[in-house]
Order: C-alpha cells, then structure tokens, then sequence
C-alpha cells in the first residue's frame, strides 16, 4: 500500500507541477494583428529625420482585418498582411516606408529554455549600394533577432533561433522593426515557439 501511494505522490508531482516543460509549441505571433508604433527607441535607436511612413494610397483594400489580403496594383502601401501561398506574411516595403516598427502581444507563454524559430526573407536588396538593412524582433525587454544585412545582396530568407533564458506570459509585448534605404521588400513569414 505504501509503496503505491509512493508512485501515485510521484506522477502527480511530474504531472502536477511540470516546471521543467516548455511551453505548447505554435505561432507566437499572427501576421495580421502587427500595428506600426512610435516604440522601440531603446532598441532600434532614433529614426533618422527624413524617416517617412505614409499612409495607403490608391485603390486599396482594407487592411485593419483579420485576414490576409491581395494588394491590386493600383494600391501604394508602405507595409501589408499579404497572403503568400499558404502563408499569411507581414510585407514591407522601403521603397514607400525607410524606418517602421511594429507591435503586437505574443500569443503564448515562453517558458526558460523554449526555442523560438523566427524565419524572414527579403527580396533582392539593390539600393543604396554599400549600404545595410536591418530586421529585427524583440520579446518584452529581450532582443531576440537582430539581422544586419549588406546591400547589395541576392534574394533570400534570413531565419534565427532564440533560446529563452526567462519566461513570458502570453501577451508580453513584441516589436518588430525594418530600417532600410532605397527600394526593397521584406517579408516577416513567421515566429514559432518549437
């Protein structure tokens, strides 16, 4: 009987209390539901002065929903939740938009020691020559990506892991942010707790 009770206080211990698992892995964040923000100064530094983010022009769709959207040519948009095969994807484009910053709450809880894949890809980066983009994402107080890329530079995604070193409650805020120069496209794909 002892010995029963023994085994029963331990599964429920390891079962019960589950300090040492990870979080569900997932989407950690959803295309969709970024919004440009003023914030992030104490990670990405001041935009520069001529820094421009105009609003839509054209023929343009209704990006405030919760879904992707096609982008007719007859639309001038700085950044858009595109829908890119079976990805919904944030774009940006720099040609319109130079310095931007994004902000959402993360959809889940990290737990110490999650990994965190992050995956981008950018098109051919042609303008200004010998110059450098950056992407980069942030979770609460954490710099999480941070990618300098040289331009000129062939197409081609830009994709990193992160390893928690502290846990985050769903909805801890996160930033993601594009600084570049001259007539670009970046795609944020997607950020997934493994």
């Amino acid at each position: 009987m002892f010995g029963r009770l023994m085994i029963a206080a331990g599964v429920w211990l390891v079962v019960g209390c589950g300090s040492s698992a990870g979080s569900d892995p997932g989407p950690l964040v959803d295309n969709t539901q970024w919004r440009q923000t003023v914030k992030g100064e104490e990670f990405f530094g001041a935009p520069p002065i001529d820094a421009t983010c105009p609003p839509p022009e054209g023929e343009c769709p209704d990006f405030e929903t919760e879904e992707c959207v096609d982008v007719p040519a007859t639309c001038r948009v700085s950044f858009v939740a595109e829908c890119l095969d079976a990805f919904t994807v944030l774009s940006v484009y720099t040609e319109v938009c130079d310095w931007i910053t994004f902000e959402q709450a993360s959809l889940r809880a990290i737990r110490t020691g999650d990994e965190i894949e992050i995956r981008t890809f950018h098109f051919q980066l042609t303008a200004p020559f010998d110059g450098e983009a950056r992407l980069s994402l942030t979770l609460g107080d954490q710099m999480i990506f941070d990618e300098r890329l040289l331009i000129p530079q062939p197409s081609g995604p830009t994709n990193g892991t992160w390893i928690a070193t502290k846990d985050f409650e769903a909805g801890t805020p996160m930033l993601f942010h594009v600084n570049n120069h001259g007539n670009n496209e970046y795609l944020l794909i997607e950020v997934n707790v493994l």
